[in-house]
């Protein structure tokens, strides 16, 4: 199988549409998209967003990744940016153990409820990215999976598959870092059915866990509703 990112500037750009879902459905296309960083998109990848409708980008890294590879949709007419940092999930956990622990981290980080809320009241469809693409965007991802009533088993591979996607930069890392363990780095199924148990044991439901952010859980209804009607 081929693993083709959906920008030429980036390796993990993909929909979250075409993804089954409990009620014999399954989430629309061209809605949300999760991503690594676009740090120099063509004009063809601005123009094939534009096309989309996928015209609101949020960029969850640190400031200090930020100013090291700037997002290059920042300063493009058409698209609406924001930047709300989780610094939880930037860097390699101790152990494979302490992934799922540092997801949660990334769940209840403090822009979180900004993450959310500004996916919800987006006009059009929304791209959401971080460095790699893999932790705060696979959170954020299956959480959003998780509302509309995705399968466990399409919530893991949603997951899992980033390591296909990323294999050259996850290979470059792990060369230049011989003494981090591939398994954390990696992603593997264990490290997302353990944070979706950890994610259930505390909050219950979704809109449960946007309750205990703040948020009102009919913003959890309207990201539903966008995704699956």
């Amino acid at each position: 199988m081929t693993y083709k990112s959906l920008l030429s500037c980036t390796c993990n750009t993909r929909e979250l549409g075409g993804i089954r879902t409990s009620d014999g459905g399954f989430t629309k296309c061209g809605v949300f998209w999760r991503s690594d960083v676009p740090v120099a998109p063509t004009a063809e990848d601005a123009e094939k967003l534009r096309a989309a409708h996928i015209t609101t980008i949020i960029d969850m890294r640190t400031e200090e990744e930020r100013l090291r590879k700037p997002c290059g949709l920042a300063d493009i007419e058409g698209f609406e940016y924001h930047h709300f940092p989780i610094t939880e999930g930037s860097g390699v956990p101790e152990s494979l153990e302490a992934v799922p622990l540092s997801y949660m981290d990334i769940a209840t980080a403090d822009s979180m409820p900004k993450v959310m809320k500004t996916i919800a009241e987006a006009a059009e469809g929304v791209l959401f990215h971080c460095t790699a693409g893999k932790d705060r965007t696979g959170v954020v991802s299956a959480i959003i999976l998780l509302l509309c009533g995705a399968e466990r088993e399409d919530i893991v591979e949603n997951y899992v598959v980033s390591r296909e996607y990323n294999h050259k930069n996850l290979e470059a890392f792990l060369s230049a870092h011989p003494e981090v363990d591939r398994n954390i780095v990696l992603a593997n199924p264990r490290s997302m059915n353990c944070f979706i148990d950890l994610f259930a044991e505390r909050f219950g439901t979704v809109e449960k866990y946007f309750e205990a952010m703040g948020l009102s859980s009919e913003y959890a209804e309207i990201i539903r509703n966008k995704l699956t009607r």
